[in-house]
């Protein structure tokens, strides 16, 4: 159905897919004028975690080649996911059209699509559906199923792929516990040492258990790393929180050493111009000092460090001596 459907009730045409939760979630393609559901779509969500031989449709187990809850035999399951597939593209995968539903909005249609993409490891990419389906549980409201979906893929494999752990420590994190993602995304960079977003993701975990010298390490492999916007865009947040404590520690030689790893992307973050503009001050190198204060102003033009930069660059006497 397009965006250019006119609503019934206010005859907009700002109508698109939504993902809703009343008791479950439902698609909803609904007028973004007046709220109106133009069409809704309740499809069964198979929140229960994957298991060998169940139903895809719901999850559920099979008694008799039959499903006890949703009825469906295991050619019907199959059958009701190639129609789904085909509702959102012909032509398409089943992981390219739950990627492609989770985009225009249908998010539970997707995450049916994710989890037959998943079970049946389409074209060797179950791993990468199955971390699909999890996060979409998530986004559609099921928060502890994908939680326990997360750790079912860990515990059920004997050789847990990267991809596993990462879902599982998102998950974690999603639910409130810090020390449990930390280690888990560990586990997937013990795996796979390339995922600059995961490391960016415990960095911020250390930072907030205040396991201060690992998040500088694991911001810094991010800056060593680069090349990814977003993960830089959280090693740096970790990287200005890490040098205001440092600084309030008197312990400049912790700050000069993130400025140093994080090089170029130093001149994204007005509070890391600052700090080293404040030591290039303290360190008498007033000329830099003033340059990095003037690049931080652009970006952002009033914080409170740019005062104590402004201090250092231009000292009070502390004696009546004229000299």
């Amino acid at each position: 159905m397009a965006n250019a459907t006119k609503c019934p009730k206010c005859k907009a045409q700002q109508a698109k897919w939504v993902t809703l939760r009343h008791s479950v979630p439902v698609d909803v393609f609904q007028c973004q004028a007046c709220g109106t559901a133009i069409e809704e779509q309740d499809w069964m969500a198979p929140t229960l975690p994957i298991s060998k031989g169940r139903c895809v449709n719901c999850g559920d187990r099979r008694v008799d080649g039959v499903c006890g809850n949703c009825g469906l035999s295991e050619q019907e399951d199959t059958e009701v996911h190639q129609e789904l597939r085909q509702e959102i593209g012909a032509q398409l995968t089943l992981l390219n059209a739950a990627r492609e539903a989770s985009k225009v909005g249908r998010r539970l249609i997707a995450l049916k699509l994710a989890t037959a993409a998943a079970v049946g490891n389409e074209a060797g990419q179950g791993d990468v559906a199955r971390a699909l389906r999890i996060w979409l549980l998530a986004a559609v409201g099921e928060t502890l199923s994908a939680l326990e979906d997360a750790k079912a893929w860990v515990e059920q494999n004997p050789d847990p792929p990267s991809l596993a752990w990462a879902s599982l420590g998102q998950q974690y994190q999603h639910n409130g516990f810090p020390g449990s993602a930390a280690d888990a995304y560990a586990k997937a960079l013990a795996k796979d040492p390339k995922q600059p977003v995961v490391r960016a993701r415990r960095a911020q975990l250390l930072m907030q258990m205040r396991r201060e010298g690992q998040a500088s390490e694991e911001a810094c492999l991010v800056f060593d790393a680069g090349g990814d916007d977003s993960a830089i865009a959280l090693a740096t947040e970790v990287a200005e929180t890490l040098s205001d404590l440092y600084e309030l520690q008197f312990r400049d030689d912790e700050v000069e050493r993130l400025l140093e790893r994080a090089g170029p992307y130093v001149d994204r973050s007005a509070k890391m111009l600052a700090h080293r503009a404040r030591i290039a001050a303290v360190n008498g190198k007033i000329s830099q000092a003033k340059r990095d204060l003037k690049a931080a102003r652009k970006l952002i033009p009033e914080m409170e460090l740019y005062e104590r930069v402004e201090r250092a660059i231009t000292p009070q006497r502390t004696s009546w001596w004229r000299w």
